[in-house]
């Protein structure tokens, strides 16, 4: 269980503080279980989940871990097995995101950005399962990044790569 103040990834809603838990007195929540009270980092609003939910729901990645994320990307593979029906594509892809690790993201991103840079060198389109991935993909890596390093999520790639060079 996780504690007021608390930083989490919540699902694919990313980075999220925890205001509070009890039992918030909203209609059509069920009285009987416990509730997180949500603040996403990255977008207003709040969000109320059962703290047995079925969501994934995980403490934030410490700054050490994400320094040691991307000193390590060019060691992640960007090898998947990607099944090139779009249908099974979506859901290799889909499982990949849920997972929500870091290592795992940046496979994704690799991947398809090699694929970019294939496809583009035959003036081919990428498949749009693949971009949507990526941009998923891109976007939960770093917010989680931006947060934990202190920079702006626009910063986050120009970081990894200026990281990279020096590597």
């Amino acid at each position: 269980m996780f504690c007021v103040n608390d930083y989490i990834v919540y699902g694919s809603e990313g980075v999220c503080k925890v205001e509070s838990i009890g039992h918030p007195n909203i209609s059509g929540l069920d009285v009987a279980k416990e509730y997180y009270t949500l603040s996403p980092v990255y977008r207003c609003g709040k969000i109320y989940t059962p703290v047995d939910s079925s969501i994934l729901m995980r403490k934030v990645i410490t700054k050490d871990r994400a320094e040691e994320l991307i000193g390590g990307i060019k060691d992640i593979s960007a090898d998947l097995d990607v099944p090139k029906d779009a249908k099974l594509a979506n859901v290799f892809y889909r499982d990949m995101v849920r997972s929500y690790e870091c290592s795992k993201l940046i496979s994704v991103i690799k991947h398809v950005f090699e694929k970019q840079r294939r496809f583009a060198e035959i003036k081919r389109n990428v498949p749009a399962v693949d971009l949507k991935f990526f941009k998923i993909a891109e976007d939960m890596l770093y917010n989680e990044f931006a947060f934990v390093l202190g920079i702006d999520p626009k910063d986050v790639k120009s970081y990894i790569a200026e990281c990279c060079e020096k590597a």
